[in-house]
């Protein structure tokens, strides 16, 4: 039946290879085992107390969940003990450290953890961060824009929406020459201090293909390129930056695959066994001409161990166009650093199962569900996607 099923989708796509078809066809006959890592995303909200971490981790073991992404780093604060991030205001017990008390549970019980951190994701709510030591209000310039001039944090406030307007809120500014060595801080400040098995890179990424116009970092590109400097109020009347021309651009890329390249080498020194993976968009051609979040390289060039693909579209049709792109970019010894996120907060559990029956197919070897949060809301949601994800029971 699943053997049809692909057939009928790939029917119905004309770009799809004939080799591709014919793996498809092979590993639905004989792929039918288990996902080798089995990844699950725990958002903030359960970091906050003990109650609701051991109901997570509890949840992780009975569904044979082996890998957690839990998150420590939300908007710009620490679900951890920190001299450099602002802990954050949900953690209502003042001394509770909630990465030290979940990480001895989860591995108790065989799940590795891994420190889920927002990079450049800085805020997105209309209300302003409660800490006073929060970056919003300590370093506000280093916030991308995608303007130029005339940038004011309040009014850009007002315009937040929960991400519905395309604004997703304030972010760090990749190429600003002082943010990648301040998240470089965070970083090496957190795998220092705690056993973790990986560190999770969230919204690695520009925010949108038109931002990148940071005053400072309009500043550092004319100086690596040799420009003559100006005043930074006059930034905006530059006539020498082309915001649409290639080198541009590639500075955009450049600035965020040095953040990971920097972290990779980080780890080498400080935790040679832990392991770097970071959250990607499904469409590897989107990623690096939007989102100046070019994975396939970091993936060719070792910077990454893992690339958690985020293809969390309901349609199937698109879903499978994603991972076609895949096949057609990415040698097999590459694709088997993917894990294939598969969203639960816009779906049916139907939805996904097809999903995971579908990456199972074409022989991914690794999985994610995003997130533990719908679990918490329906408990009976994931019943049917752990019959599939564990077809021999």
């Amino acid at each position: 039946m699943i053997l049809a099923k692909t057939i009928k989708i790939f029917q119905r796509r004309a770009a799809v290879s004939v080799a591709l078809l014919f793996s498809i066809c092979l590993a639905s006959t004989l792929g039918r085992g288990e996902f080798e890592d089995r990844y699950l995303w725990v958002v903030r909200n359960t970091m906050t107390n003990p109650v609701s971490i051991d109901q997570m981790i509890q949840f992780a073991t009975l569904n044979r969940i082996n890998h957690i992404f839990v998150q420590v780093r939300g908007r710009g604060d620490a679900y951890y003990q920190s001299k450099i991030v602002s802990r954050s205001h949900l953690i209502q017990d003042e001394i509770f450290d909630p990465l030290a008390y979940l990480i001895p549970r989860a591995k108790e019980k065989g799940i590795k953890v891994h420190a889920w951190v927002n990079t450049y994701l800085l805020w997105s709510s209309r209300v302003k961060p409660v800490q006073k030591n929060h970056l919003l209000y300590i370093n506000p310039e280093w916030i991308d824009q995608k303007k130029r001039d005339d940038f004011n944090i309040n009014r850009e406030l007002k315009k937040l929406n929960g991400g519905k307007n395309g604004n997703e809120g304030f972010y760090l500014s990749p190429n600003h020459p002082r943010v990648n060595s301040y998240l470089i801080s965070v970083f090496k400040e957190l795998i220092e201090n705690y056993e973790l098995d990986g560190l999770h890179l969230d919204y690695v990424r520009f925010h949108d293909s038109d931002y990148g116009q940071n005053p400072g970092a309009i500043a550092q590109y004319r100086k690596e390129n040799g420009l003559k400097a100006i005043q930074l109020s006059t930034v905006a009347k530059d006539p020498m930056i082309d915001v649409n021309a290639g080198g541009w651009s590639d500075s955009r890329r450049k600035a965020v695959t040095e953040l990971v390249r920097d972290t990779k080498s980080l780890i080498d020194v400080i935790r040679p066994k832990m392991v770097l993976s970071a959250a990607v968009k499904p469409n590897l051609y989107q990623a690096r001409e939007r989102y100046y979040q070019e994975w396939d390289v970091w993936l060719a060039a070792g910077y990454l161990d893992k690339a958690v693909v985020m293809n969390y579209t309901k349609n199937l049709k698109d879903f499978a166009a994603n991972i076609d792109i895949m096949y057609d970019n990415l040698p097999k010894k590459y694709r088997e650093k993917i894990v294939m996120g598969i969203a639960t907060y816009n779906q049916s559990a139907r939805q996904v199962v097809d999903k995971v029956k579908y990456t199972r197919v074409t022989r991914f070897k690794g999985i994610s569900f995003f997130s533990y949060n719908v679990m918490v809301q329906n408990p009976r949601y994931f019943k049917s996607i752990k019959k599939v994800l564990y077809p021999r029971g």
